[in-house]
């Protein structure tokens, strides 16, 4: 009688590979040749073609009809590959336990992927029209996003499977992967940053704006110049600094199109907001100085001046009134907004690998790295 099949090793260049109970060397020779190894190739092929034009939503929604149709290109072929290289790869079973199961979750993967966005993209025949680009940039926005993270996603499955594997060494080892970790905290950092202006804003334009609405209210007239010049200071910082720190947030890559969409609405209102603050208070100003050097020096005249002073600045307070809180409130729903923004990029932070020594099938965690914000 033949003796049972061990446990064999087999020299994979340095160091040698240990192979699962059961499993031969030739087991494993032949599929990694025939099936894993051509895997591996259209998967770093699919990524490669991919990178190249993974731009940011921002430069995607605001680039050139030149530049969406390379990218709309480049995504179809990525798409193509998936489907006539890499796919029939994932459908092959495997000797190797834990990289059969890896193959069957990327190709389950790949069916929800092609069930949704990838059949959105071939709904569209070529070439495309130019009334089509608005709708293509929005579909590239969330497809490259999805295709990019089932190729990592899988690729990193299958990878830590292999018995040439050291669980992921290989990538959280590499360049791209320190590529990663900082482009991820850059994108963190600069939204904690447009956060905590926002809430420091927010808090003074709580106070000082609150107070001096509750006072034109009741008093119905234009603020001295005293006032005027802390909330002109405010509004400065909001349209001087804010505002581009937040506009610089929406161009990183990481950056989501459907955070881009909102944070770009709640930003337009409160720059248009704090403008009309600004131009109604510098035209009615105009008009009152105005009204001061007018009228004759009858009784009659110098009374109608004064009545056309008082409904000047009642009309004029009003419109302030009016656009201060409306300001107040877009201001708070931004805040709201980049805070939202802030917790769901936390979230998606960098992948740490955590191994434990006793752990013979470590897991991939989420951690912030040393030094991270809160």
């Amino acid at each position: 009688m033949p003796e049972p099949r061990g446990r064999q090793s087999i020299p994979a260049g340095s160091p040698e590979v240990e192979l699962p109970q059961g499993v031969t060397a030739a087991d494993w020779g032949l599929e990694r040749v025939r099936v894993q190894n051509p895997s591996l190739r259209s998967y770093l092929g699919c990524l490669r073609l991919l990178e190249e034009v993974l731009d940011s939503n921002y430069a995607i929604l605001h680039c050139s009809p030149e530049r969406v149709l390379k990218i709309w290109s480049q995504v179809r072929q990525v798409c193509h590959l998936m489907r006539t290289e890499l796919l029939p790869t994932l459908s092959e079973p495997s000797v190797i336990p834990g990289l059969d199961e890896a193959r069957r979750h990327a190709a389950s993967v790949y069916q929800a992927l092609a069930d949704t966005v990838l059949t959105d993209m071939e709904r569209y025949e070529q070439p495309l029209r130019a009334d089509q680009l608005p709708k293509v940039r929005k579909l590239l926005c969330v497809l490259m996003g999805k295709i990019y993270a089932f190729l990592r996603d899988t690729f990193g499955e299958i990878v830590a499977t292999d018995p040439r594997s050291r669980h992921d060494a290989d990538y959280f080892l590499s360049r791209r992967f320190t590529l990663d970790i900082e482009e991820s905290e850059w994108l963190y950092s600069s939204v904690y940053e447009v956060h905590d202006l926002l809430v420091g804003v927010e808090r003074v334009s709580t106070t000082q704006l609150g107070e001096l609405v509750a006072r034109m209210r009741q008093e119905r007239m234009i603020p001295p110049d005293s006032d005027w010049e802390r909330v002109r200071r405010l509004l400065g910082i909001l349209l001087g600094e804010v505002m581009p720190k937040l506009k610089e947030v929406l161009s990183l890559r990481g950056t989501r199109v459907n955070d881009m969409e909102s944070l770009q609405s709640h930003a337009t209102q409160v720059s248009a907001h704090s403008q009309s603050v600004m131009d109604t208070y510098t035209v009615g100003r105009e008009v009152i100085e105005e009204l001061k050097g007018v009228g004759g020096p009858t009784l009659q005249e110098r009374e109608q001046r004064v009545n056309d002073l008082i409904g000047c600045h009642r009309v004029v307070s009003g419109r302030m009134v009016a656009h201060l809180t409306a300001l107040q409130a877009s201001l708070h729903d931004l805040t709201a907004q980049v805070g939202a923004s802030k917790a769901g990029i936390e979230k998606r932070r960098a992948l740490m690998l955590a191994r434990d020594p006793t752990d013979t099938n470590p897991k991939i965690r989420i951690d912030k790295p040393p030094g991270a914000g809160p």
